[in-house]
């Protein structure tokens, strides 16, 4: 049991840091840090000065905000200190309503967060080198395809209305050779992740096992291996579609309101559109989805239901080559 509850607000040069004890709750102290290395040394200093209770029952707590909270939470973890850090949406939508913000109210809010969640926390495990890599080169990879698409968009939009125009014209070549050097560079870092990959012998197992089910290949393969953390973040293929937000959920009330189950709004988009990517392949090459698709359809299902519902088959399907570290075979059976 933790008995020292400190929350961290994150930014890019400093820290808000906000602390109480188990004992005295909502007497909280607060002060700001530099978000280095010098700055967690003065915060660590500053916490033994004002609690006499030991490190080991203390319990640190952040939102996830990428880059800005990776080096106090590895700092923290190499000097054995617990850090929990968690999704910035689950801390909001956990904090009911709030009439006032700031970065010592959010490290405050953050501390109680600790406190009334403390039996669900996870200690932060710093990601091996081969995987922040390729987190890294896949954030790269997507702004070069924004960009490439934002360009192409552009220029056949005005092409297609300035037909005749020269500076039309010539703006549309300069774009076209600006894309076709995106693409070129967008296949170099695709090799370069594929390089990153083969380097760490699990995420290269894990690699294989993912993109033997049909539908799944590089991006969506890379995608499920860094926001899982290679299947160590979540424990079960329905947390997982809950986090994409594939899951149905069913909406009842009482005795008179029962509508059917429907997936929630709150997802990671990015993935679920990668993910009816995925379902679409799955669609056209592999046996079993297709006969599924064409039935379902026949049966009067609407295509959103059905693509929903192969999303789903993908997740499950890649979870259970990870849990039995096998490859995924169509005709798969259970023998005693």
């Amino acid at each position: 049991m933790k008995n020292l509850f400190i929350g961290i607000d994150f930014s890019k040069l400093t820290i808000d840091v906000s602390f109480f004890e188990r004992e005295d709750m909502g007497e909280f102290s607060h002060r700001q840090f530099s978000n280095d290395k010098e700055g967690f040394k003065r915060m660590l200093l500053w916490l033994k000065k004002e609690t006499r209770i030991p490190s080991s029952q203390w319990i640190f707590c952040g939102e996830h905000t990428g880059l800005y909270c990776e080096p106090l939470s590895e700092y923290l973890t190499t000097k054995g200190l617990f850090i929990w850090i968690d999704s910035a949406l689950q801390i909001k939508l956990s904090m009911g309503i709030r009439r006032s913000k700031n970065d010592k109210v959010d490290s405050e809010q953050l501390a109680l967060y600790a406190y009334r969640f403390e039996d669900k926390a996870k200690a932060y495990v710093i990601p091996s080198k081969e995987l922040r890599s390729l987190g890294l080169l896949y954030a790269y990879r997507d702004r070069l395809i924004k960009a490439k698409v934002g360009l192409l968009q552009a220029a056949t939009e005005m092409r297609a209305v300035i037909k005749r125009d020269p500076t039309a014209r010539f703006i549309y070549e300069k774009t076209i050779g600006q894309v076709n050097r995106l693409k070129k560079e967008i296949k170099e870092v695709e090799k370069k992740m594929l390089e990153c990959i083969k380097k760490d012998p699990l995420l290269d197992k894990s690699y294989k096992l993912l993109t033997s089910i049909i539908g799944i290949s590089l991006v969506n393969a890379t995608m499920m291996l860094i926001y899982t953390a290679n299947f160590t973040r979540f424990l079960s293929a329905r947390s997982y579609a809950c986090y994409v937000g594939v899951a149905p959920f069913a909406r009842d009330s009482g005795t008179s309101k029962h509508a059917p189950p429907r997936i929630s709004k709150i997802a990671n988009k990015e993935i679920k559109a990668l993910l009816t990517q995925a379902a679409r392949c799955a669609t056209r090459f592999d046996t079993q989805i297709k006969e599924y698709y064409d039935r379902k359809r026949k049966e009067g299902k609407k295509e959103r239901v059905v693509i929903n519902n192969i999303r789903n088959k993908i997740i499950y399907r890649a979870f259970a080559v990870i849990n039995r570290q096998k490859p995924y075979c169509e005709n798969y059976l259970i023998t005693n």
